[in-house]
């Protein structure tokens, strides 16, 4: 395939979830990925026909890594009207057993790795330098989603079948292992430019800060989620803030 036509696909897989829904999740979003493939090598009505009705099955995925997916199933298609195949279950058999693993390195990397460390990054660039917090937050998160969406199409497409043996958490282990360790630096940065800010507004509010940390530890320990510790840690500083 030449790579305008891969990068067809490409683009696409960014709007992968613009069509979502309860009912097939991302599937109507996989098939308009797919529709490069459908204009290019079906001309019958019936084929195009069975082409849809299997690519706008159940599908489900993490929307950053569905093209380690997509350009294996791209190249299937294609082998499947060199050799004309009769039987395209192994394509939707493929698809289905794609789905957890993606899912599952989708969200360790990006959710629980790259999403907090580049917040942390931006929280504190804007405690310390103000609006280039935004651009910097923006050019740290996509251009790896950029990155790896890439990477996946092509290599992907290269195995084909094979690509299986490429999607395994241990594997992207070392890249989640680095936005953890950023993540940890970060926010170190975060709490130090929190300390001194709090220590330019008086006593007070460090009197609040210092308070409010036992909260955040407490929570911390008890393994609550993220959100909701920041949300509880605030409350409490504010309220210290108030009756101090």
């Amino acid at each position: 395939m030449r790579r305008i036509s891969l990068f067809n696909h490409y683009w696409r897989c960014f709007f992968i979830q613009g069509s979502w829904s309860y009912k097939s999740m991302i599937g109507l979003g996989f098939c308009f990925c797919m529709l490069p493939v459908l204009k290019r090598m079906y001309a019958e009505p019936e084929e195009r026909k069975a082409f849809l009705q299997r690519h706008l099955e159940f599908f489900n995925s993490h929307p950053f890594f569905v093209s380690w997916c997509l350009g294996a199933v791209v190249k299937l298609e294609e082998e499947s009207v060199r050799k004309a195949w009769t039987n395209h279950n192994p394509i939707s058999i493929f698809k289905q057993r794609l789905m957890g693993p993606l899912g599952a390195i989708g969200d360790q990397l990006f959710w629980s790795g790259l999403k907090p460390a580049a917040a942390a990054l931006a929280v504190w660039l804007a405690l310390s330098n103000g609006w280039i917090a935004i651009p910097a937050f923006l050019i740290v998160y996509n251009v790896p989603v950029f990155y790896f969406r890439a990477l996946g199409l092509q290599r992907s497409y290269q195995k084909g079948f094979d690509i299986v043996t490429d999607l395994s958490l241990r594997r992207f282990q070392p890249w989640y292992d680095v936005c953890v360790g950023l993540g940890v630096i970060f926010t170190g940065m975060c709490l130090m430019a929190a300390v001194d800010w709090t220590l330019t507004q008086g006593a007070r509010f460090l009197i609040a800060f210092i308070l409010a940390l036992p909260v955040a530890l407490v929570l911390l320990y008890l393994k609550r989620s993220i959100h909701l510790i920041l949300v509880l840690t605030a409350l409490v500083a504010v309220l210290f803030g108030l009756f101090i």
